[in-house]
């Protein structure tokens, strides 16, 4: 799902500006959780081809 759908439904769901900010948080703390996962999966990677 795109980050800018789920930014869109959390406007929908939560109608308290506090809790949008925290889920938007939320959302970009996972977000680098996967980017710095799928870095150090394709660093791993290229050390294997090496």
């Amino acid at each position: 799902m795109d980050p800018s759908t789920l930014i869109g439904a959390t406007s929908k769901l939560f109608k308290n500006d506090k809790m949008k900010i925290a889920f938007v948080a939320l959302q970009l703390g996972y977000l680098t959780y996967k980017f710095i996962q799928n870095k150090k999966e394709m660093q791993y990677r290229e050390i294997e081809n090496r």
